[in-house]
């Protein structure tokens, strides 16, 4: 069974053939109805969450969304329609293992889990690491690890944004230590949340 993907006011026919290639390789988001949608975020480029609606408080049959912004208000005329599909793949693939990550939480788990991204620092911290983990996992090393070098070395990003990055999320060298984690088939260093 394939996911469900619902696309709104995506206009762009390689954002979807992106965004449907990656989440393909998610086979546990593969029975679940998946949005897409572009909106302007305030932020972040890009977010995933689940949808609140009365199918949220049975973790069988919640659905969810990835968002993007088509102009990233962080930096400014930056679309993603002009980054390389391997950058857009691995943000994809980083916001599908949040998903993935969700799967198992009941819908006070997942509550938990919003304010403790939203007010725990060290939490949110963790929560970006399994993000890139669970990315990692299912094949997508080496975009999740193009998307790093591509933020954190584009001269038009804010330098307060690529602070945060360093803060919150892994570093090139930490995506790498994953990656060959992975590739030897052994555990990483990475907490689960």
């Amino acid at each position: 069974m394939s996911s469900k993907i619902i696309f709104q006011n995506v206009r762009d026919d390689r954002m979807k053939v992106l965004f449907s290639d990656v989440i393909g390789h998610y086979p546990l988001l593969q029975s679940r109805v998946l949005y897409f949608r572009q909106i302007d975020l305030a932020r972040s480029a890009m977010r995933a969450q689940p949808v609140f609606n009365w199918r949220f408080f049975r973790r069988a049959t919640r659905e969810y969304r990835i968002d993007y912004s088509q102009h990233q208000k962080i930096a400014a005329h930056t679309r993603f329609q002009d980054l390389p599909d391997e950058v857009i793949r691995g943000w994809i693939a980083h916001e599908a293992g949040h998903l993935v990550d969700y799967l198992h939480r009941p819908w006070l788990g997942m509550l938990s889990f919003g304010i403790n991204y939203a007010l725990n620092r060290p939490y949110l911290r963790e929560a970006e690491k399994r993000a890139d983990q669970i990315a990692v996992e299912h094949g997508f090393g080496a975009e999740i690890l193009a998307t790093k070098h591509y933020l954190l070395n584009n001269g038009a990003l804010p330098e307060k944004y690529q602070r945060r990055l360093r803060k919150y999320y892994l570093s090139p060298d930490e995506i790498e230590g994953l990656i060959l984690a992975f590739d030897e088939g052994r555990e990483p260093d990475i907490v689960a949340v």
